[in-house]
């Protein structure tokens, strides 16, 4: 059997791929729900382009969520939707303590934080009727504000919502691959 063959329990398994189909579609929206608000943001902020807070973005040092399970070959699935339902909870997290400290886009982040809330649910949903291991989070709200955030507000902000359309995009890879 070649190294880069699919595991016989997930290939060609309709239910799976109406699964990951959904999920992508899910995926994709909330990402481009994510560049409206990132572009109000660039609007009320009047921030004039992404690589000019190149800099800023190294000294507010944002990190970027592991993806690296859902790279391997076969798909980990267990790995993937674990590192991916953590990035969720951390993104999450993140977006509990914008709301706070941006009221005027608290509305926005609280659709946000529905919408990660489910794909998140969907994830775990899906794995324990596979019967893979799932981890389970606590609650984020009461965690300290991440000091990219009380550094920058604004900025900071826009940033994070940045990163977290790069982790969209891995996302949507990585179900894309899990499914082949």
């Amino acid at each position: 059997m070649s190294a880069s063959a699919p595991l016989p329990e997930y290939s060609g398994d309709p239910e799976l791929n109406h699964f990951i189909h959904k999920n992508r579609e899910f995926a994709f929206r909330i990402k481009k729900d994510v560049a409206k608000i990132r572009e109000l943001m660039r609007k009320a902020f009047n921030i004039i382009s992404d690589s000019e807070l190149m800099l800023m973005q190294e000294f507010l040092g944002i990190p970027q969520v592991d993806l690296s399970l859902c790279h391997a070959d076969p798909c980990d699935m267990a790995g993937c939707f674990n590192q991916i339902r953590a990035g969720l909870h951390t993104y999450h997290g993140y977006f509990s303590h914008i709301k706070e400290i941006l009221p005027s886009f608290a509305g926005h982040m609280g659709s946000l934080q529905v919408d990660v809330s489910n794909l998140s649910s969907n994830l775990q949903q899906q794995m324990q009727e596979r019967g893979l291991t799932v981890v389970t989070y606590p609650q984020m709200e009461s965690q300290d504000l991440p000091s990219f955030l009380q550094k920058e507000r604004e900025i900071g902000s826009y940033l994070a919502l940045g990163k977290f359309q790069k982790f969209l995009e891995m996302t949507l890879r990585a179900l894309r691959h899990c499914s082949s």
